[in-house]
């Protein structure tokens, strides 16, 4: 399949550093964990909604939701709008699938909010969008964390190749929570590993919202989705994965830690003409938006052709991989 158009958006605010309170006690507790299985020594949170009017270590908690909600307005419009008009047509009176993601599912009760329909937004479905595309023949939400958007472009890429759609759209939006990002980085260590590094690391969570637009209709970026390797796989598989098409030179990774695999991975990449990128450490995290970084890269490079794998890690081992050929 395609990726015929896509946008994607980040706060404009600035970055502010997480400080642990005692009237947070299970946040602050979570915080410290997180920090040991990344092996970092600071946490710094870009939301919308924040305003330098405000106390600063609370309105990384609480900043206001709407600005949030208005990003997904403005990246469909955006994605929208990069397709040509014969494109815009073509999508509006097609066979149109809507897929809304999401890390955390249902994010609201964490919110202060008091509308209903924001409610509805943010945990269910943003209806203003669907009607937005004009679809009228499929809409569902899906939930899966770090795996999210791989998991709605595998549903996409079905759809698709079935001739069930024309086009499927894609809105993929990530709040960045403090309590939820920590709780989702806890993960015990081996304690033979370092802890932390002598040289000052600072993890950095960045919300963002997105906006992808498939078909089959021929563009600069094609996707083809892969599977997803078993924690329990043996590594050689996992090389041998990697491997096997001679024609990849670019190679992205997304998620704050570098799982046993992904280390491999650059290792063995070292030296050789595949270039390897940490998404995260060049973006900022983004939860299930991170792997779409590795489409903003492209953007930002001169390369004229070539063929890139984007691994996701998950937090038991385990990845998912798509290839785009650009």
């Amino acid at each position: 399949m395609y990726l015929s158009s896509f946008s994607m958006t980040e706060p404009q605010e600035s970055i502010y550093l997480y400080h642990p309170c005692w009237l947070n006690v299970w946040e602050s507790h979570l915080y410290k964990k997180a920090l040991k299985s990344t092996a970092a020594h600071a946490w710094g949170f870009k939301r919308f909604g924040t305003h330098k009017d405000a106390y600063a270590r609370e309105m990384i908690r609480t900043p206001r939701y709407k600005e949030y909600i208005d990003a997904m307005e403005q990246v469909s419009d955006a994605a929208l709008q990069q397709l040509t008009a014969k494109q815009r047509m073509q999508l509006l009176k097609s066979r149109t699938a809507f897929i809304y993601v999401d890390s955390w599912g249902e994010s609201g009760p964490l919110e202060d909010i008091s509308s209903a329909l924001h409610t509805a937004i943010i945990d269910t479905l943003p209806k203003n969008l669907v009607k937005k595309f004009s679809v009228k023949d499929f809409t569902c939400k899906i939930r899966g964390e770090k795996q999210s958007l791989v998991q709605a472009m595998r549903v996409a890429e079905d759809y698709l190749n079935w001739g069930v759609f024309d086009f499927v759209v894609i809105l993929a939006a990530y709040r960045a929570i403090p309590v939820l990002v920590f709780s989702e980085e806890d993960i015990p260590i081996n304690k033979k590993e370092k802890f932390r590094d002598k040289e000052f690391k600072m993890n950095l969570s960045v919300e963002r919202t997105g906006c992808f637009i498939f078909s089959h209709h021929e563009s600069d970026l094609k996707i083809n989705c892969g599977h997803y390797s078993a924690a329990d796989s043996d590594n050689s598989l996992s090389m041998e994965m990697m491997g096997k098409d001679s024609d990849i030179n670019l190679i992205t990774f997304s998620g704050l830690r570098k799982s046993a695999t992904e280390r491999e991975l650059l290792s063995n990449t070292a030296g050789s003409e595949i270039k390897t990128i940490n998404l995260t450490e060049l973006y900022g995290g983004s939860g299930c938006l991170s792997p779409a970084l590795s489409w903003i890269y492209l953007d930002q490079q001169t390369d004229c052709h070539g063929k890139m794998r984007t691994v996701i890690p998950d937090n038991f081992g385990g990845f998912s991989w798509f290839d785009t050929r650009y």
